[in-house]
């Protein structure tokens, strides 16, 4: 994935696919979370009301109502013919629960038991671009979206198909969580929660692990996207969520502020980067290896000078946008790699 230091062009797109999220149109999905995502929730009910139309076939007490930022929806309470789209797609598939649609999801961010799995799923579009029809051949007894709120499905062209919850996301650290508001509408909030302790047990290992080391480290995150220009990440990012989790201090950079969860920066401003300890790059490319232009950025002269750089810390990321758990727990496997070797 190429990502970009203008604030127009950063971060994951939520169409599930690396060219995808290398269109992401960052500056406004942030603009976008200055009203919080409401939170979903769910009650049994005797049938139901509300933005979603009863499911053909159910009866009383068959459904309940899930709560989303759109109002509430009446879905299935054991829905068994799931359309995942954008993000949803991937989260469901991470938690085993099955589908019988999905938009395209990046292959590359796939276990082989996943992507073997997903090749029988029929795709019904990418992104929002969506194969209607598709949809309806396939008889969902709900469909389930999570995506960049700035990214607009047609759910009118939806609802007379099935029952639709829709759950957008505004800032980086709504990504993760949203999950579970996914999983919990698809009828199985145990198997969010397992994939997310996963995440947590293994992030509470490596503080516990580690303290010594990340009480005396200070680390930054950067990439590029633009020639002469880069972009720092504070723990508000999505890899800085991750390395605040995992127990880690972000270096100091003089005279930066942060606006959202980055800051943007010329070449001729690396120097302020010297006290981070130990530097993450994007490492969304092809073999997990970074951007052009972060390569670029690695190749400067005042980069080379770096403390980190000299040490031999600077460390290109896969899924340096993290939008899922078992990505974040893949990062978290890297960090500690990278911890034992302080």
């Amino acid at each position: 994935m190429t990502s970009h230091t203008t604030a127009a062009q950063r971060g994951p797109a939520g169409a599930g696919t690396r060219a995808g999220r290398a269109r992401g149109a960052i500056a406004a999905l942030l603009a976008a979370a200055l009203v919080a995502l409401t939170a979903a929730c769910s009650t049994t009910s005797e049938g139901g009301s509300g933005a979603g139309a009863a499911p053909a076939g159910t009866t009383a007490g068959t459904t309940r109502v899930v709560t989303t930022p759109d109002g509430d929806v009446t879905v299935p309470a054991s829905p068994k013919r799931i359309v995942g789209l954008s993000y949803a797609a991937a989260w469901l598939l991470d938690a085993g629960i099955p589908m019988v649609g999905v938009t395209a999801i990046d292959d590359a961010a796939l276990s082989a038991e996943q992507k073997a799995k997903v090749k029988e799923i029929p795709l019904v579009g990418e992104g929002n671009e969506l194969n209607f029809e598709k949809i309806a051949s396939l008889r969902p007894d709900l469909i389930v979206i999570s995506a960049p709120k700035r990214v607009q499905f047609q759910i009118d062209k939806l609802r007379p198909i099935a029952p639709v919850v829709s759950f957008g996301i505004g800032n980086p650290d709504e990504l993760l969580p949203t999950t579970l508001k996914v999983t919990d509408a698809a009828g199985h909030p145990e198997a969010g929660l397992a994939v997310k302790k996963q995440y947590e047990d293994k992030a509470a290992k490596l503080r516990a692990t580690y303290a010594e080391k990340l009480a005396r480290t200070n680390w930054a995150i950067v990439n590029s996207g633009e020639p002469g220009k880069f972009s720092a990440y504070d723990g508000k990012s999505w890899l800085g969520l991750v390395v605040k989790d995992a127990g880690g201090r972000f270096a100091t950079l003089p005279g930066v502020t942060f606006t959202d969860a980055w800051a943007d920066l010329s070449f001729e401003e690396i120097g302020k980067l010297e006290s981070a300890d130990v530097i993450l790059v994007d490492g969304d490319e092809e073999g997990g290896k970074p951007s052009a232009e972060t390569t670029e950025l690695l190749g400067q002269a005042n980069w080379k000078s770096l403390k980190a750089a000299r040490n031999g810390q600077v460390h290109p990321v896969p899924a340096f946008f993290t939008s899922r758990y078992p990505e974040a727990v893949r990062i978290l496997d890297q960090l500690e790699q990278v911890l034992t070797s302080l």
